[in-house]
Formats: C-alpha cells, sequence, structure tokens
C-alpha cells in the first residue's frame, strides 16, 4: 500500500476544509460589519430626522397651546417663547412702529401678504389680532436661519445669515434674500394681556 498519496489526499482534503472555513469566517465577519455600519447610518438619519419631526410633530400637550404673557412687554420690547420646537417672538409695537407701518408699503415685497404664511387674522397691514403685538415665528423665510429683533428705522427684525430685513410686522423688504414675509402663527387672547399660541379665537 502506498502510504504517501494517501497522506497527500488527506492533507489537500483538510486544506481545503480549512479554506472552506476560512472563507465563512470572512463572510460572517463582511456581514457583521455591514450590519455595524447600517446601525450607525440608521442612528444618524435618526439624529437627523428627529428635529424635522419634532418641530412638524407636536409633543404632548402642545395641541392645547401655550399661554404668553404680555404685561412685562415694554412698548418696543419683545421676548422669545419655545413651542412646537420652534422659537416664537412675541413683540408689543409702540405707536411709532405702528405708524411706520401705515407707510412706504414700495419697499415691501409682499405688502399685503398674499403670498406669505398667516391665518386670516392677520392678513393685515400690522398682520396681527390686535394692533400693538406682533407674533411670528422666529425663522427667516430663505433658509430658516433665527431672526435678530431691532429696531433701525423701519426694519424691525433682520437676518444675521444673509442680512434679510423685515419691518415691524415682519414683512420682508425688497432685495432681501428671504422671498417671503415671516410666518404668524394661529394664536387667541384669553385676556387683555395674555395670548394663547395655537388657539382659535371663538
Amino acid at each position: 500500500m502506498n502510504v504517501r498519496p494517501c497522506s497527500m489526499i488527506l492533507r489537500h482534503a483538510f486544506t481545503v476544509w480549512t479554506s472552506h472555513d476560512a472563507v465563512r469566517d470572512v463572510m460572517n465577519r463582511r456581514k457583521l460589519l455591514e450590519r455595524i455600519v447600517q446601525g450607525f447610518a440608521a442612528v444618524g438619519a435618526g439624529f437627523v430626522i428627529y428635529p424635522f419631526f419634532k418641530a412638524g410633530i407636536p409633543g404632548n400637550g402642545a395641541t392645547a397651546g401655550l399661554e404668553v404673557e404680555l404685561s412685562d412687554l415694554r412698548p418696543g420690547q419683545a421676548k422669545l417663547v419655545h413651542w412646537l420646537g420652534r422659537k416664537v417672538i412675541v413683540r408689543r409695537q409702540s405707536d411709532a412702529m405702528l405708524d411706520y407701518l401705515e407707510r412706504d408699503a414700495n419697499k415691501l415685497k409682499d405688502p399685503k401678504s398674499k403670498d406669505s404664511s398667516q391665518p386670516d387674522f392677520a392678513r393685515n397691514t400690522f398682520r396681527s389680532r390686535r394692533p400693538g403685538v406682533f407674533v411670528a415665528f422666529n425663522n427667516c423665510t430663505h433658509l430658516g436661519c433665527e431672526v435678530d429683533v431691532v429696531n433701525d428705522t423701519g426694519v424691525g427684525f433682520k437676518c444675521p445669515c444673509h442680512q434679510s430685513d423685515y419691518d415691524y410686522s415682519g414683512r420682508v423688504m425688497k432685495g432681501a434674500a428671504a422671498p417671503l414675509n415671516l410666518e404668524v402663527p394661529s394664536y387667541a387672547y384669553v385676556s387683555d394681556n395674555r395670548l394663547k399660541l395655537g388657539m382659535e379665537e371663538a
């Protein structure tokens, strides 16, 4: 009996078996790495999507609205409140600001707010339910940057990103990068010095 050919056959079979095992090990590792990468991608996508989801879907209790006190605001002063994942500007306008809104409409892109977003009650010069208090989301209509509250000869709000100017009722000026007026949310007064965001007036 020739032992040498048998040993060669056994050695070849062992080599084939171990090579197949190595291939299986590599494939298993590759699948594991693919799953890890997919998991990181899913987590990353979740972090990206969450702010938009939060802004678009009210959280628990958000549908009840948010009450905002006005008695602490003097004419010309403003404050920011958080609602539905966004900031909302609430500003008490002075008599000089209200007077300015009645003129220089030719400097505005959308003076009558025909193309901009606001409830029906805000389709007026003051873009508010009552003259004297202006309420709007704090996001520029260009790329969504948060605007600054200013008081600069007719300019009430300015975007720091691309310098878009808005008047005291959030109407965008001609020549600005922003295409539309600031967005006005729905709200109603619950008393003389308190309003509620997200509420429709009865």
